[in-house]
């Protein structure tokens, strides 16, 4: 079924406590669990919904996001009108530093695009969390209400600090809570929010005229404080944003959950897509001995793994022993390496004999492409 909503996603600068993940790559563009990238899930929610038209506002380090989304076919995006497009950060004065002070600047930078957006409707959402949200749901909330913004949020709390919108007895909110850093009222901002485009102009209007540049202190606080009034539509499943490494390698650990992975990946219910490579299958040599590992394609596995998820292209040497490990693409681990806690990044070569440990709540992270 198709909406008539035009979805656009952000990928705006990456949080610092990602660290080594994003020294090249956009966090969007960052691998997940075992052949997707962040951004996947926002894309699938989309089209999922039936939305056909989506954009994707870009600020730094996106080669490797031009590179995964390219035109969109995997996602069925490929199209003669509409599809998918990518807007990088033009409609900024010279002086601009190129970075975005907030997202109501990113949408500002892209204002005369979406000023010709035909859609009634916009969907706005971040590229940095894992989830499977279904947005049609959330759609026919927002026609069913006639709400100007419908929000999409969960109870519990996130232990970054975080917006909580608190609805009244009519399902509407007109309360935000900035920043929390823990429970409280209300719920839990997934920062999703499916906003009528006129109401959405205006707000990018407002902020303009008031050099405002934040979505939520500055254009939603504006917005209720006039009397407005947010729709709530409630998923309770998993959906996880990515902030820190400790975030990424808990997320990753999470899809041993048989409950995790049913929310992510149902079996009948709304499939997430990538970018397909085609692989042989993977090999696994005499002397593998493999435990609740997730192996993608085109992987050679003669060593031992535990916990583990590897992406496609890894090489696992006979007697390398690797515990609670993410793999990316490509990586070699050499004969007798031993490994425990750790995220070795794309194209890195784990040397013969190598020791490397860290945590559960601090993993060792090695950057895309270094020989340790």
């Amino acid at each position: 079924m198709r909406n008539d909503l035009h979805g656009i996603i952000y990928t705006l600068s990456s949080e610092p406590k990602l660290r080594e993940l994003v020294e090249h790559r956009n966090s969007a563009s960052i691998p997940f669990g075992g052949r997707y990238r962040l951004i996947d899930f926002a894309l699938s929610m989309m089209v999922n919904a039936g939305v056909r038209d989506v954009s994707v506002i870009m600020e730094r380090d996106y080669q490797s996001l031009l590179d995964h989304l390219s035109n969109g076919a995997d996602w069925g995006l490929a199209r003669r009108s509409g599809g998918l497009r990518l807007l990088p950060p033009f409609g900024l004065p010279e002086s601009h530093s190129g970075h975005f002070n907030g997202c109501m600047e990113a949408l500002r930078s892209v204002g005369s695009y979406i000023r010709e957006i035909p859609s009634s409707d916009i969907v706005l959402c971040a590229a940095d969390w894992v989830g499977n949200i279904d947005l049609g749901k959330a759609a026919e909330l927002h026609r069913r209400t006639g709400a100007d913004i419908t929000a999409v949020c969960s109870e519990g709390y996130g232990p970054f600090p975080h917006h909580r919108l608190v609805p009244d007895g009519d399902g509407f909110a007109r309360t935000l809570l900035f920043s929390e850093g823990g429970p409280g009222p209300g719920l839990f901002s997934r920062e999703i929010y499916i906003i009528k485009k006129d109401v959405l102009l205006q707000l990018m209007d407002y902020c303009a005229d008031a050099i405002h540049n934040h979505f939520h202190r500055d254009a939603i606080a504006h917005y209720l404080a006039g009397g407005g009034k947010i729709a709530v539509y409630e998923h309770n499943d998993y959906a996880r944003r990515l902030v820190s490494v400790s975030d990424y390698f808990e997320a990753s650990m999470d899809m041993y959950q048989p409950e995790v992975m049913q929310a992510l990946f149902p079996a009948d219910g709304l499939p997430i897509r990538t970018k397909e490579r085609a692989e042989a299958s993977t090999y696994y040599g005499e002397t593998a001995k493999v435990t609740r590992t997730l192996i993608a394609d085109g992987c050679i596995v003669e060593g031992e793994l535990d916990h583990c998820i590897l992406f496609r292209g890894v090489h696992v040497a006979k007697g390398a022993k690797l515990t609670n490990c993410v793999v990316m693409q490509d990586t070699v681990i050499q004969a007798g390496a031993q490994m425990n806690c750790v995220i070795a990044d794309k194209d890195c070569v784990i040397t013969e004999g190598r020791l490397l440990a860290g945590t559960e709540r601090i993993p060792l992270v090695i950057p895309k492409g270094q020989t340790v």
